[in-house]
Order: C-alpha cells, then structure tokens, then sequence
C-alpha cells in the first residue's frame, strides 16, 4: 500500500475504531452436550476467567460462548465494555493495576467481557443491534455467582459506551455509575464516506458519492455499505502492517507523535509496549464484523434525529430512539475524552468533541448527574489512551467513584497539564446540536 493510498483508509475507520488485546485462551474447563466448551460459574471467581455458554437471543438461535475476565476482590463490582474490533483483553493493561495494586485489589471487584466474534468468544449467529452485545452480557453476569444486582459500574470504551447504555436500558437497576472512555456518545458514530478512497459502487449495487452517510433503511444494505466502506483495511486487507498502519495514524497519533506528512513515527517509546502489540494482534485476529459498526452507525438513544443530505439529494435520519428516558435518575456518568486537534494532528481522531458535549447534554435530560473530562492535545492521549496509559486512566475512573475528581485531581491522575472539567452543573459547553460528521 503506498504512502496516498494508505492516506485514503484515515477515515475509513474514523466511525467507531477502537483498539484490541491478544486471545487468552486460559480457562478451567469440561465438555458440554452441545459441543461447545464451557465452565461452572464458580470457577469465573475461581480462576478469574473462563467461558459461559448462554442461550441466543431469539429461541431459534444458536448458544454463544462468551469469555469472561475478573481480577480483584473488592465490594465495588466494574463491568469494562470494549470497543469496536476488540476483545475483552484491550483492557489488560488497565486490569494489570487493578490486579497489582494492593488498594485497587482490595477496593474493585472487574470483569471484562469479549463480543461475540472477538478474543476468545463464538460467533454463531450475527448481531442485529448494539443490544444484542448487551442481552448478551446480562446473561453471562446472570450466570456468574454472586454477580451484584445493584451498584454496578459501567466502564465503555469506545463503541462499548453504546453497548454500555443498552446493558443499563436493559436493566437500570443493576448500574448505579456509567463511564465514558472516548465513547461513541449517546448519538451513535457516523459512518461516512469521507473521500474518493471510500466512495464507488459496492456489491449491492449502491452508489456512493465522497459526503455520503451510510442509509439505514434496509440493514442488510446498509451492512454492505458499512463492509464497503472500510475495504481497503478489511477483509483481505486485514494485514498486520495495514492493521498496524491504521491504528499508529488515528488511534495512537498523539502518544506516537504521528507526523501525518511523512506519515513517520517521531515518539517509537509506545510500539515496544507489550500492550501496544497485544492491541495489533486483536485487531488482526477479530472477526470481520462489518454490522457492528453498522450498528453503532444506527445507534442513537437521544431525544433527537440526526439528519443528513447525500449527494444525490435523498436524506438519511439516524431517528433517536428515546430509550434513555429518564434512566439516569440517581445515576453519576463520567465522560472522559482526549480533546481532537486537526491542526497538529493530536488527540482523538476518531471520536469527535461534539459527541462526548452532545452526550452531556443528553444524560443530563435522562436524569444523570454529568461530569466531562476533556485532556488537552499534544500530550500523549488520543484515542487509545486506555491503552497507552492504563494506570492513569484507573486512577482517573477510582477518583471519581470516590467522589475526589476535580480539574486538579483529574490532572494529577492523568499525569498532564492541560484538562479541562465541566461539571453536571454548566450548560455553556454542553450542546443539544449534534455536529458530528
């Protein structure tokens, strides 16, 4: 792939990338009737992972077995939901301070989850929403002995805050917090056809033009478009150095000192990291799943439509859906994102400043007392910064359940200078106008 060519697959993944760990494949295990390989429950406390084995989401479907992580001992019960390409194992680094550190182990009790498709879980029957990642979860937790009913802290990364929500409008009463790790928002992400690399006729037939927004009127069309539009980094494409190239230039821009010009590494330190490989060879290994960014295309849970104008005049509304409701009664979420600068090619690229303020505003009407954490650019956080700085990002998630996370505290945790803290209580910062592309 040459220097413009690769220049062209930036935005292809602009609409819900997010990173990845290697498979473990450790678990306590014996055969089931089915075929499948599963676990009792007791050993998931036992042994800290394993698989579950649970039912599809319509009678009709196939069993799922789902691998399931847990570290710690304490009272406080975190649920981290990965991101899109991912597996549960994206989290190791950050479940490796919860693991050594003594206050850590003590205080949070952590589980992490891989999707179906992805680390070490089946993939049998395909999803049809961002839900069915979430039914999916409440049956493992369902079956894990004495997973808390109440109290629980939602942690998402990435497409995993739009799974995150649908595991509380699933079930409101089990989660009493809600993170924001650069999620998608409460808005979903676009899937957009940002250039002339992206745009052309795909296998059904449509014809997209540079500035066009997936449709979402017939899933399966829109399924193909989604495929359609990452191709030159999927499917045959899926190779370690095209994988490796897209997540150096988007995902760790900032930690690297990408220089997208010369398209040169100016910070190698990160790369030697055995979580920045681990990253890599998940996010090679994950099942094609183009329907999961499809359906984080299609998500929003707002109160608002999203619209947009194609080129050929017709327009596409992403419809919010209203399903928060007033869900967030009595509810704390922690938004918290690396602020996206063009101009020096710094921060997130991949999600947009404009969903983490629309987000704000959003859980706030849902009843939530809301706090954003903005880090500034050019500081070594983008967009995969749970995994480029995993202690800071548990010390940052442990101030705020402690009730400790001021602009002060935020920075003292996150090692920077620059953060900028919006209260629940501000409204200048927050937006109800979604501007994301």
């Amino acid at each position: 792939m040459n220097p413009i060519r690769k220049w062209l697959t930036l935005l292809l993944i602009a609409s819900g990338l997010a990173l990845a760990g290697c498979n473990d494949s450790s678990s306590s295990s014996t055969p089931s009737t089915d075929g499948t390989t599963t676990i009792t429950t007791t050993a998931i406390s036992a042994i800290g992972a394993g698989s579950i084995v649970i039912d599809g989401i319509q009678t009709s479907d196939p069993k799922e077995s789902i691998y399931v992580r847990k570290v710690g001992h304490g009272p406080q019960t975190l649920v981290l939901v990965p991101g899109n390409n991912t597996s549960g194992k994206i989290f190791e680094g950050m479940l490796q301070y919860f693991r050594s550190i003594e206050a850590f182990n003590n205080a949070y009790t952590v589980y992490t989850f891989d999707y179906r498709g992805s680390g070490n879980s089946s993939y049998n029957k395909e999803i049809t929403s961002l839900k069915d990642f979430a039914l999916d979860f409440e049956k493992v937790m369902n079956k894990i002995d004495g997973f808390p009913t109440s109290g629980v802290t939602l942690v998402g990364y990435s497409m995993g805050f739009g799974v995150a929500l649908e595991m509380m409008i699933a079930n409101p009463s089990r989660y009493a917090n809600i993170v924001s790790l650069t999620g998608i928002g409460t808005r979903g992400v676009r899937v957009s056809f940002a250039n002339a690399g992206q745009a052309g006729t795909d296998s059904a037939g449509q014809t997209w033009a540079v500035g066009d927004w997936v449709t979402v009127t017939d899933d399966a069309k829109g399924i193909t478009a989604a495929g359609f539009q990452q191709r030159s980094w999927q499917g045959d494409q899926r190779t370690l150095a095209n994988v490796k190239f897209v997540w150096d230039m988007v995902v760790y821009n900032d930690v690297l000192k990408y220089n997208i010009n010369t398209f040169a590494i100016g910070d190698a330190t990160f790369t030697n990291d055995i979580n920045y490989e681990n990253s890599l060879l998940d996010g090679l290994y994950v099942q094609y799943m183009p329907e999961s960014l499809y359906y984080a295309h299609k998500f929003n849970v707002s109160n608002f439509d999203v619209t947009h104008t194609n080129g050929s005049g017709s327009v596409v509304t992403i419809a919010g859906d209203r399903r928060l409701g007033t869900l967030l009664n009595g509810k704390k979420a922690l938004l918290v994102k690396a602020t996206t600068d063009f101009a020096t090619w710094r921060g997130d690229q991949v999600i947009y400043d404009n969903y983490t303020a629309t987000s704000k505003y959003d859980l706030k009407q849902a009843g939530g007392t809301v706090t954003a954490v903005m880090i500034g650019a050019n500081q070594g956080y983008d967009h995969g910064f749970p995994v480029s700085h995993p202690l800071q990002t548990v010390k940052l998630i442990d101030a705020f359940l402690g009730g400790n996370l001021s602009s002060s505290s935020a920075a003292t945790a996150l090692g920077v200078t620059t953060v900028t803290l919006y209260p629940n209580s501000e409204t200048a910062w927050e937006t109800s106008t979604f501007t994301g592309f």
